[in-house]
């Protein structure tokens, strides 16, 4: 029983200072209560008794005051009623009267209006400071946890020890997998035959540890259980050898065999023995063929003739009255064998535990290593990281110091949602100091009965431990979303100390705002609380009648309310109102069948990942089958697909027609094609338009949910397009996230199909926040046998609260078992978060069964519903199953006003009525020529003749890279081997991004590199093939250090020279360009005094002229300085030839043309010279502080090879003033 005191909340009286927790029911105004806090402290309001009630000398602004919550949605949401908050305060002191809703005062505002009144404050200060925080809200600090800590360190780099140089990844996987593969290489294949044979009989692969390695990845070794010491594997191979040996020794096959046939000539057995000794020749065959070549498993006979067995269980079972079990020193060697049989088991899965926790160890030093060598972080480490360095007292002190002096006041939403991490992140830079003197304002709002997201790391045992710690402690006591029956019959379910199964969590009794008479009239029914149950029906029909019976009763109250007998409020009741609450996303497919089948439009919401939908299946076959064409088994598994749905007699047919298969293979080459050339998106647009998908799917009754999903699938592929260029890396992906769906991932879960008036199908966990009118849960008196699964890591809590993890200790049981207890504590707050969901009206489901199966018994016994429903009854494993009609609306009943019934079994659709469309009017046709809009252009479009729309503006060297590729001689260094085109380009200008040039380890390098080829796809995915692969990573490594080595001719330095502070890695631009006219920007390159190349003059005549209102956007591959001097570089990967030769001046400048590089890098130039100007005004000199520019043609780059590879030029200043003006510059 918790003994935790509350004091009811006024959040126009509660003290604006120190560590307080507030503990808000379902339905009673958290959000108020939040906004309503975040305006006291925009206004400084005092304390009750203080004058003024608002001083504004202690007035915050939204920069100043940090509000957490947990989702993005949640943040937009949060921001949205703030912002409304403070304009209804606005509108009320500018009016001097407060704000009204629905003709009726606002509660907040009247309150603020009568404080500021009743001590006759002038409101015209306290209005100016409203308007100015609602003209600076768009700098709210209003963030996720993750956001917060992110720019936490970002923004305290330095006090937090954090490399700020280092780029967001939300997608590990690929990581995590290569490292699973590498110890699978580098510890599995020597490994002995015995070990190898253990993995294979227990289904562990290297994809099985690839799986594992996001968990492990996220395990603190502080909570793992000690594991008792294991033996080595040679130890428990020596063992059995042994035993083995011993039992070898006994082997007499003649003896055994006249003791068999003695046994069956004596007629010692039964008739009904299953010894069937009369196949003993072939036994005696299995005996002798097994001890020749020992092997696990050991025969069966072994088992049947081990002495003990013939001693107990044989002697009662298959020997005669009076007769003896054969006796002989083999069949008791065989007891010895299988007792060493069971020990080596046992050692073997002690030794497993072991491996997998030392594999734990590689994946977290591995992860974290080459994240650092990659410059890489994940979501995750924004908080451990924030979280060691607040750990560290020096820089704890430093942190937490600069974090109070920018954020004045936290509050944290949805505190419940926590893990220890967050916790101790938050706790330590607001919690309350013995050294100040008036401790910050910090709020926790949250509620532990709604603490229902475990499966992300939610840890409700540390709110509890907050609550614990907080100065002061405030609940509010009345519910304004729920009618009073709903309430009252909430109160009763849980009222018990001992109804949420974790004593320390218990259910205040909450008042109804709502009184009088419901908005919700529904004729001859006034009861807000409806049980269903099924009376007569057998267990296993149990689901199906509640889908056709939810169904039902919601086709009855829409057709009531198309008769005018069903209201809400002013207006009948329409299908939006209503809501159906189902566990599963099975549930939810089975009740949009049986809606759909009565006419009634539905739309599902939930929380699952869209991966994990045919649709996505159906994606993954058609872009493999795509990037295959000629791959025949993938094409029939595209064409069979969600998406493109031929039967099987048609593909049948299909395979039949060789020219129609021929052209069903040229359509993928064509999407390839395309794939290839123009991105993802732009084929799968061309294929969604040419195979009419979208007519196709929105045939279905579920159409409109195919598509969204589809779209929605597609749109997370593009938006991984910038991080996978390839199709390899990007299909490797997405077989990835289609394997393993991320449902706790925002932007994976799916989306609403429409925004339509349609009954809403909800999951749980996606109801929770929502509000609706009338709530179906008819799931309720349902759930898994065993909540928690025999996972590998077992997580619990002990009795002090404290997590631990049990990966495979001797208290193993008691720790499933204490994990089972927190997942039926959990599945209880669940049903707590599904019952108070409702508005007007809540429909629950129950079953009466005269018998019931154990497995089902079982279930229903979990079942949160038949835990509080039976509390103070009969034990429930007696209950369950022989409670009868009466006895379940007894139970009902003494909760309050509910009406028991049977379900609705009638069949009766719905028809929804037909609106008449508003005929659209001809558009007005207006002949004034509109101005030529403003673009986004490129050096590519550029060099192009074109101005296209650019995405990033990346100048990467891909179709130069191309040319001239010819049948090399095998034993040329990499640099001339090595892989050319569009992906080669991009991994090798990422390796140059990531490199820390200054780094002396080489062999260090090969991670950063290895991660920039499987980036590219230019690893294999096959481990055998990638393997190979890896082998010219050392080689690849001495090239690109060799490039590094080179000295950059006259300028005085090598890329070696640079740390990391002296580079700008990947430097993107945008410049404003009014007057953008390249036919002018061209011939101020021709005229002489400026000393172009011939080459490059020539090259510039080609250009097509283009004149447009343009922003220039790129990015320069490095911006450096040496010495005072700014350079820029370009790495270039171009193959000129086989030989150093090839890389010299003349030819580099020939290079530099073909491709118009002279444009590029003069653009760059000057949006350089443009940044330079704007961040030091008079004090920059072009002359002075400009280095010039290099690009590197790697490929010919060599100690030894002098400058070839190297092409280096200085505009003359008078060169890009000239040229900037023709870009519209000044």
């Amino acid at each position: 029983m918790s003994t935790i005191q509350f004091q009811p909340l006024d959040v126009h009286q509660v003290p604006l200072a120190g560590r307080n927790l507030i503990e808000a029911s379902a339905g009673t105004g958290k959000t108020f209560n939040i906004t309503g806090l975040y305006a006291r402290l925009i206004l400084g309001a005092t304390d009750a008794t203080a004058t003024p009630r608002f001083d504004l000398s202690r007035a915050l602004l939204p920069e100043q005051i940090l509000v957490v919550t947990f989702t993005k949605a949640a943040t937009a949401e949060l921001k949205d009623r703030i912002r409304t908050r403070l304009a209804q305060l606005a509108q009320t002191l500018a009016e001097r009267t407060p704000f009204a809703v629905n003709g009726e005062p606002e509660a907040f505002c009247s309150q603020v209006w009568q404080q500021i009144t009743e001590q006759g404050q002038d409101p015209a200060p306290l209005l100016e400071q409203l308007r100015l925080a609602l003209a600076t809200l768009d700098c709210a600090a209003i963030s996720t946890i993750h956001s917060f800590c992110q720019r936490l360190l970002t923004e305290q780099a330095f006090e937090a020890g954090f490399d700020f140089d280092r780029t967001m990844v939300r997608d590990e996987s690929e990581v995590l997998a290569q490292i699973a593969r590498d110890f699978w290489r580098s510890d599995v294949y020597p490994a002995e035959v015995s070990w190898a044979t253990y993995l294979a009989e227990h289904n562990i692969t290297v994809d099985t540890l690839a799986r594992l390695a996001s968990q492990l990845a996220k395990l603190d070794p502080a909570v793992l259980l000690p594991l008792p010491a294991a033996s080595t594997l040679e130890q428990i191979e020596q063992r059995w050898q042994a035993a083995l040996a011993r039992c070898h020794q006994s082997w007499q096959p003649t003896e055994v065999a006249a003791i068999l046939r003695a046994g069956l000539s004596v007629q010692k057995f039964k008739k009904t023995a299953k010894l069937d000794f009369a196949a003993e020749p072939a036994w005696l065959d299995q005996f002798a063929a097994f001890f020749a070549q020992p092997k696990q498993p050991l025969p069966r006979q072994f088992a049947l003739l081990a002495q003990s067995k013939l001693n107990d269980s044989l002697l009662a079972k298959f020997v005669k009255q009076g007769d003896m079990p054969p006796q002989h020193a083999f069949f008791t060697a065989l007891d010895d064998l299988l007792d060493s049989q069971k020990s080596r088991d046992a050692d073997l899965e002690l030794y497993f535990n072991h491996w997998l926790l030392r594999f734990g160890e590689v994946v977290r030093q591995q992860l974290a290593l080459r994240k650092a060598q990659a410059g890489q972080m994940s979501f995750d480490d924004s908080l451990t990281m924030l979280a060691r360095a607040l750990r560290d007292p020096q820089r704890a002190e430093h942190l937490i110091a600069k974090v109070r002096l920018k954020y004045r006041a936290a509050l944290v939403d949805e505190f419940q949602d926590t893990d220890p991490t967050q916790f101790t992140i938050i706790n330590s830079l607001f919690g309350a100091t013995s050294d100040q003197a008036e401790p910050l304002p910090f709020f926790m709002v949250g509620d532990p009965k709604q603490a229902i997201y475990a499966f992300r790391g939610a840890d409700v045992y540390a709110y509890l431990h907050a609550r614990e710690q907080a100065s002061g402690r405030y609940s509010i006591d009345t519910n304004y979303r729920s009618d009073a029956p709903i309430i009252a019959f909430v109160n009763a379910l849980f009222a018990p100390e001992t109804a949420f199964i974790e004593e320390k969590i218990t259910h205040p009794h909450i008042q109804a705002k709502q009184a009088g008479a419901s908005k919700l009239q529904v004729r001859d029914e006034r009861k807000a609380v409806h049980a269903f149950v099924f009376d007569g029906y057998k267990a296993a029909k149990a689901e199906q009648l509640c889908h056709q019976g939810v169904a039902q009763e919601i086709a009855n109250l829409l057709r009531l309310a198309q008769a005018g007998h069903a209201q809400l409020g002013e207006r009948a009741l329409a299908p939006g109102d209503i809501a159906v609450l189902v566990s599963s996303h099975q549930q939810a497919s089975q009740m949009r069948r049986a809606l759909s089948d009565l006419g009634v439009p539905s739309v599902s919401q939930s929380r699952q990942s869209v991966f994990d939908s045919d649709e996505a299946r159906g994606l993954l076959a058609l872009l493999q089958a795509a990037n295959e064409p000629a791959n025949s088994a993938l094409l029939r598994r595209a064409l069979v697909s969600s998406i493109v749905g031929l039967s099987v007699p048609q593909l049948q047919a299909l395979i039949a027609d060789d020219a129609a298969w021929l052209a069903q293979v040229e359509r993928l080459q064509i999407l390839r094609d395309e794939w290839r050339k123009a991105g993802f998106m732009v084929m799968f647009r061309r294929w969604l338009v040419e195979s009419r998908t979208p007519a196709r799917l929105l045939a279905f009754a579920d159409g409109e949910r195919r598509l969204t999903n589809l779209l929605h699938v597609a749109e997370l592929i593009q938006n991984e397009t910038r991080a996978r260029p390839s199709p390899a890396l990007l299909l490797a992906w997405l077989d990835r996230q289609v394997a393993e769906p991320d449902h706790s991932a925002e932007s994976q879960q799916m989306r609403l199909e429409s925004d339509a008036d349609r009954v809403k199908i909800v999951t749980i966990h996606a109801s929770k926040g929502l509000e609706y009118p009338i709530v179906f849960c008819p799931y309720a008196w349902k759930t898994r046998t065993e909540l928690v699964r025999d996972q590998q890591l077992v997580a619990f809590h002990d009795e002090h609260e404290q997590l631990w993890v049990d990966a495979g200790t001797s208290e193993r049981a008691a720790a499933i078992d204490r994990a089972q207890f927190e997942a039926k504590a959990e599945q209880m707050r669940l049903l707590y978060v599904a019952l108070t969901r409702a508005k007007h009206r809540l429909y629950l489901a129950y079953p009466a069964f005269e018998k019931l199966h154990a497995s089902s018994k079982s279930g229903m016994q979990n079942a949160p519903l038949a835990q509080v429903l039976y509390h103070e009854q009969k034990p429930l494993n007696t209950q369950i199953g022989e409670c009868t009609l009466d006895e379940i609306q007894a139970a009902f009943t003494q909760l309050g006003d509910v009406s028991v019934s049977a379900w609705p079994i009638e069949r009766a659709a719905y028809q929804p009525e037909r609106r008449t469309q508003q005929k659209l009017s001809a558009a007005v046709w207006l002949p004034r020529p509109l101005a030529a809009p403003w673009r986004m252009v490129s050096f590519s479009g550029l060099s192009r003749g074109q101005a296209k729309h650019s995405e990033s503006g990346a100048d990467h060297d891909a179709a130069a890279i191309e040319a001239g590729a010819t049948q090399l001689a095998p034993d040329l260094p990499l640099r001339f081997t090595f892989k050319r085109g569009a992906d080669a380009g991009t991994a090798l200008h990422g390796m140059f991004e990531h490199w820390d040039f200054s780094q002396v380890d080489r062999q260090g390098w090969q991670i950063p590199i290895a991660a920039q080829l499987q980036r590219a796809g230019l690893l294999a995915k096959d481990a055998d093939l990638a393997e190979q692969d890896e082998g010219m990573l050392p080689e690849l490594a001495n090239w690109l250090g060799e490039v590094i080595d080179t000295p950059l001719g006259n300028v005085g330095f090598a890329l070696r020279d640079l740390s990391k502070k002296q580079r700008l890695n990947e430097w993107p631009f945008l410049m404003h360009c009014p007057k953008l006219n390249l036919a002018a920007f061209c011939r101020v390159l021709a005229q002489p005094e400026f000393g172009l190349p011939a080459e490059f003059i020539a090259a510039s005549s080609r250009l097509k002229p283009e004149q447009a209102q343009a922003y220039l956007n790129g990015v320069i591959d490095l911006v450096c300085i040496h010495q005072g001097r700014y350079f820029i570089a370009d790495y270039k990967s171009n193959y000129l030839g086989a030989d150093f030769a090839d890389y010299g001046r003349a030819a580099l400048t020939e290079a530099m043309a073909d491709a118009h590089y002279y444009l590029q890098y003069l653009l760059y130039v000057i949006a350089w010279h443009r940044h330079m100007q704007s961040r030091m005004g008079d004090a920059y000199d072009y002359q002075r502080d400009f280095g010039g520019v290099l690009y590197l043609f790697i490929r010919g780059m060599h100690p030894q090879a002098g400058e070839n590879g190297i092409w280096f030029d200085k505009p003359s200043a008078a060169l890009i003033y000239a040229l900037n003006q023709a870009l519209g510059g000044v």
